[in-house]
């Protein structure tokens, strides 16, 4: 069985960052050289968040494509030190914990977690 915390880390983070270096690239003309180095990564991981290699695996609500608005503005307003970046991503991952689409994607990608199970949300 996958620990939510495997889950989050291997699809969800990607996703967050994907979404968040779409909306760069996209919407501020970032380059993707730009965007890479702004979040963190390298522009090979870039370009793979951009072909949707990496990252594009869930599905997020209004609320989560709000708070990645705001996250991105703020790094191009420049108001975004490293620390607050993360507290931002943090607060988005656990947004999307406790919505109860990480359960979702716990269960389907581990048929023997019971539908009853609530572990996700307890984090």
């Amino acid at each position: 069985m996958k620990p939510p915390c495997e889950i989050v880390s291997k699809y969800v983070l990607p996703a967050i960052r994907a979404l968040i270096a779409r909306r760069l690239i996209e919407q501020y003309g970032y380059t993707q050289l730009d965007a890479a180095k702004t979040l963190g990564m390298t522009q090979s991981a870039m370009s793979r968040y951009m072909a949707l290699e990496r990252g594009g695996k869930i599905k997020v609500t209004k609320e989560i494509n709000r708070l990645i608005d705001d996250i991105a503005k703020n790094i191009v307003k420049g108001k975004l030190s490293q620390e607050k970046l993360i507290k931002k991503l943090c607060y988005v991952c656990e947004t999307f914990r406790k919505s109860g689409n990480l359960c979702k994607i716990h269960r389907e990608l581990s048929p023997t977690v019971p539908k009853t199970c609530k572990i996700c949300l307890k984090f």
